[in-house]
């Protein structure tokens, strides 16, 4: 879709960029100490860190065309990412979540390594993409496995207009749990919603979050449960009463699919309409809570062999809960001219455009 043709601006809610030589590209952003600690370890950070079962079937999650130029890792060149997604496409504004990091501060670093890295990744950004393009927007990371050190990284940066979402890596803790508050707790300071979204390590490493009933055995299996996490997660936030403590906190799912909430919306009003004493802190119907403050990314979508089936679950969620998101440069992404084009013209305005608007800092 031309910039020319599209009938409205355009908001991409989940792109992901890459350092292009691994931890060295952050190197600048730490100290000499921490710099040779990860030197003398040999530590990498790739774009996978898994286990045989689930590589990709394909080699690689990253398109083949969306390398750079100098054939480095799909989506590590800021310049090329811009002119191959935003300028094919027509996207006005791209929001960046790096997964690198997400990986590192769920599982795959230390509790202290990953305070580090995610400041160092986090100013990677900030001083090297950011400048070179002002559709570019960036989701900050923060290391959850110290809340407090998270909080501390969100007032730190919190403020750069170029920041316009807190990606929080999930770890196996309900997202609705008291171990959270601080990260939320600043994040509403700051007017940043919680992003939150799949990072790598699920189902794969011990702390990250599990697919319900024991481990997947190929990437197909868990590619499909891989959303699991995100509907138990957002029950908890409701019946925790989180969105009561945090009156202004909005969350935004991202890559978890969304033709779960619907089914859950219905199961979580009826429960509480029957147990709702045992929750007294839930002072509406849970669905409304879901709607006022929480929404959800498109991509992966789900497609039914009759394409009216997935309109009449769109038709049930209500427009007003999706934000267009591509998952740029990743092998199952979706591109603006192929995505929901049975909605009608306004549904799509709020979909690729407004509901992004009001979710994120922008």
């Amino acid at each position: 879709m031309s910039a020319a043709a599209k009938p409205h601006p355009i908001i991409d809610c989940d792109v992901h960029p890459y350092v292009p030589e691994g931890i060295k590209s952050v190197f600048p952003y730490m100290t000499e100490a921490w710099k040779q600690r990860f030197l003398r370890k040999r530590a990498t950070v790739g774009a996978e860190s898994r286990s045989l079962r689930f590589f990709h079937p394909n080699g690689t999650v990253g398109r083949d065309d969306a390398r750079t130029p100098a054939n480095g890792p799909a989506g590590s060149d800021a310049a090329f990412l811009c002119a191959h997604l935003l300028d094919r496409h027509g996207i006005d504004i791209a929001v960046l979540n790096n997964l690198q990091i997400g990986s590192i501060c769920t599982a795959l670093g230390s509790t202290d390594e990953s305070i580090v890295l995610a400041t160092a990744f986090n100013e990677y950004f900030l001083q090297e993409w950011l400048p070179k393009d002002g559709r570019l927007r960036y989701a900050m990371s923060v290391a959850s496995q110290d809340p407090e050190a998270g909080a501390a990284e969100i007032r730190r940066i919190g403020a750069n207009p170029g920041i316009a979402a807190v990606a929080m890596p999930s770890l196996n803790i309900l997202l609705g749990n008291r171990y959270w508050w601080p990260i939320y707790r600043a994040a509403e300071e700051m007017g940043l919603p919680i992003l939150l979204h799949v990072t790598g390590p699920d189902s794969v490493y011990y702390g990250a979050p599990n697919s319900a009933g024991g481990q997947p055995d190929t990437y197909v299996e868990r590619y499909v449960t891989i959303g699991q996490p995100a509907e138990s997660g957002l029950n908890s936030i409701i019946f925790s009463g989180t969105l009561e403590k945090f009156p202004k906190l909005k969350f935004l799912f991202v890559e978890y699919g969304f033709s779960w909430a619907v089914p859950l919306m219905w199961r979580m009003d009826r429960a509480w309409r029957e147990l709702r004493h045992e929750v007294p802190w839930v002072r509406k119907p849970p669905s409304e809570y879901v709607r006022e403050r929480m929404a959800f990314a498109t991509q992966p979508i789900d497609e039914p062999v009759d394409p009216k089936h997935l309109d009449r679950m769109i038709e049930m969620l209500g427009t007003d809960m999706l934000c267009f998101s591509t998952d740029y440069p990743h092998w199952d992404n979706d591109m603006p001219g192929q995505t929901l084009r049975s909605l009608p013209e306004a549904d799509r305005r709020k979909v690729f455009h407004d509901n992004a608007q009001r979710m994120l800092r922008l």
